[in-house]
């Protein structure tokens, strides 16, 4: 079973395991995602869009797929072209648009007739699901609050029958522990879940994931990672991979051990708990100088991974495990020392099945990034990278790059970016750091930025490239240029209001006033409110102290704005302001406006505004490189 929008949209197609052509099931208006098949391979359950107080709409019988093509799009364009009413908080998103009045709801399929039952109905979305082993029941998350929009992070844990049928009640089986993917234990009798639990009430959106486990019928929460230090997500940024790569845990077939991924100084690895023993300790399966983004598990003792390492943009292998005891993963504080010597990367007995990118590697020189460890602000420890110039000589020195990351709560790692390698190849040495408020260095560390902005984080990024200056003797320190994006570009145009230590600096997709943001962002209330504790209503002088706006005069490095026309995220209202008043105070700053691109432009906006992108940062940085 596949989705493919060969016809109708995107639709469910059946391709039978020896071959032959695939046969659609569905015509659904509004198509579906995530299938998933009941055990007697009956019944494909899966998501689709169903508009507010209707049902599950299909395509008319009669109707061709050019036909349907054509009047999607007529409606597009009358929904484009024509006013719209807003009564909701959110009701944008970026890569989205506006709120169409569509929720996403879950539906049984019939895989020989194509009929559609709707099994959840409601002003409500259903987020993630997983199907009991019988067939029987489906647990889902939903944040069915009386005001969801008001509280993003809610996500409850729920239950329903698959017969589902009038005057049957679903069942709420684990609440307010912002659940956020759902997996059956083998014998059907526990749910496993990813969820920030009691952290997100104390760390809001810096809370760490955490592995639970509950009866498949309710009852009470057992926590699993309650003091392992580490999220159990992937929180390594790349350019070159798809988004939504989180991987519900997965069961071992006797229930013993659950296996999820987690994120630890830049290496995403897989790692495994003990379901019984309540020790909150987990050993690492899978690990090493690279991003496990995406596992599958047999059960017993062989995993087919998917994962990418600084210098290979994506790998498909298998593992085994028998007889291996998992590696013991050290707990460390802030000021800890980290690891210094690189992991073991491939098992012994690693295959790889797939032969992506190695015709497009033979032809382009990649570098290996250099990992440096330093002491920053409070005697706290951070990471960082170098990557020497493509056609690195001995003896000369390089001007340098220095990037920053976005989210905040995110981090860089071992993935591959596109983007580092492109402009080492133009013969830039580029330095990029974790400060602190980033993922993969333990809750204390994600969680101080928040309320912080500007302060220990900013620190931590000048402290970085200052420690790499001093460890690599072909970087030099009086020539470095500045790039960021989303927080990123907010820290980009923080750093050129407070330091003229730059010869050029590119802002990208920035955030330059939090007090407009919390007004046109889609996520601006509550973002604001969570990350600094605070709201234009009532601190107003407080959030014009950290935006970047508020010390425009101060701006002397020449300065481009890069952003997307259609960022909802961050909208370019944020560059307008930042580049009207620098350029009404007659300092030197330039506005690229990309049309037709989102927030995601450097990952998935059109190929060509992507190369688009990239020369505008080389071209702008060499323009202003002293030779």
């Amino acid at each position: 079973a596949f989705v493919s929008d060969r016809s109708f949209g995107s639709q469910l197609w059946i391709l039978p395991m020896e071959g032959g052509e695939a046969r659609q099931v569905t015509r659904l208006r509004y198509g579906i995602s995530r299938p998933r098949w009941s055990p007697d391979g009956r019944t494909v359950y899966a998501l689709t869009s169903v508009t507010e107080g209707g049902a599950v709409e299909t395509f008319a019988q009669d109707m061709t797929s050019k036909d349907a093509k054509e009047e999607m799009e007529r409606l597009d364009k009358e929904w484009a072209e024509g006013p719209k009413r807003v009564t909701r908080l959110s009701y944008r998103h970026d890569g989205g648009g506006m709120w169409r009045g569509r929720y996403e709801q879950l539906i049984a399929i019939n895989v020989e007739t194509g009929e559609v039952r709707q099994l959840t109905h409601g002003n409500y979305d259903v987020h993630s699901f997983d199907l009991s082993p019988d067939g029987a029941y489906i647990a889902f998350i939903s944040n069915r609050s009386e005001n969801p929009d008001s509280h993003w992070w809610i996500a409850d844990v729920y239950r329903i029958p698959t017969t589902l049928a009038g005057g049957v009640k679903m069942e709420l089986l684990a609440q307010g522990v912002s659940a956020g993917l759902v997996s059956y234990s083998p014998d059907g009798k526990r749910i496993a879940m990813l969820a920030e639990g009691e952290a997100q009430e104390k760390y809001k959106s810096a809370a760490h994931l955490h592995l639970f486990t509950i009866s498949s019928a309710g009852g009470e929460l057992r926590h699993l990672s309650k003091d392992f230090p580490d999220t159990l997500d992937d929180t390594n940024l790349t350019d070159v991979g798809g988004d939504g790569r989180a991987v519900p845990p997965a069961w071992s077939k006797d229930g013993r051990y659950l296996y999820v991924l987690s994120t630890r100084e830049g290496r995403c690895e897989i790692v495994r708990f003990e379901t019984e023993s309540g020790s909150n300790e987990a050993g690492v399966v899978a690990g090493g100088d690279r991003d496990i983004y995406g596992f599958a598990f047999d059960g017993v003792d062989k995993f087919v991974l998917s994962y990418a390492t600084a210098t290979v943009p994506s790998v498909l292998a298998t593992i085994t495990i028998t007889g291996t005891e998992p590696r013991p993963r050290e707990f460390r504080s802030v000021t800890a020392p980290m690891v210094e010597a690189p992991v073991p990367i491939f098992p012994a007995d690693e295959v790889r099945l797939d032969d992506c990118n190695l015709k497009w590697l033979s032809e382009v020189n990649v570098v290996e990034p250099e990992a440096f460890y330093y002491t920053s602000q409070d005697g706290w420890r951070a990471q960082g990278w170098v990557m020497r110039p493509a056609n690195f000589e001995e003896g000369k020195k390089y001007p340098v790059i220095l990037e920053i990351h976005g989210g905040p709560q995110l981090n860089y790692g071992y993935s591959m970016f596109h983007e580092m390698q492109w402009l080492a190849a133009q013969g830039y040495a580029i330095v990029y750091t974790n400060p602190r408020g980033g993922m993969s260095y333990g809750q204390e560390f994600v969680n101080a930025i928040r309320g912080h902005y500007g302060e220990g984080d900013a620190a931590d990024v000048l402290n970085g490239l200052d420690a790499a200056l001093g460890h690599f003797e072909f970087l030099d320190g009086e020539r470095v240029a500045v790039t960021g994006g989303s927080y990123g570009g907010f820290m980009t145009n923080w750093l050129v209001g407070h330091t003229d230590q730059f010869f050029a600096a590119v802002s990208q997709r920035s955030i330059s006033n939090w007090i407009s943001f919390y007004g046109v962002s889609d996520i601006g209330p509550l973002f604001v409110e969570d990350q600094h504790g605070l709201n234009p209503m009532q601190d107003m002088e407080a959030l014009w102290k950290i935006s970047p706006l508020a010390y425009a005069e101060n701006v002397k490095t020449p300065l481009l704005l890069i952003h997307s026309e259609n960022d909802l995220r961050c909208p370019i209202e944020q560059a307008e302001q930042f580049y009207t008043c620098i350029k009404r105070l007659g300092g030197e700053v330039e506005l690229f406006r990309v049309p037709n691109a989102s927030h995601g432009l450097s990952r998935n906006g059109k190929p060509k505004l992507r190369v688009d992108r990239l020369n505008a940062i080389l071209d702008f940085i060499s323009g202003h490189l002293a030779q």
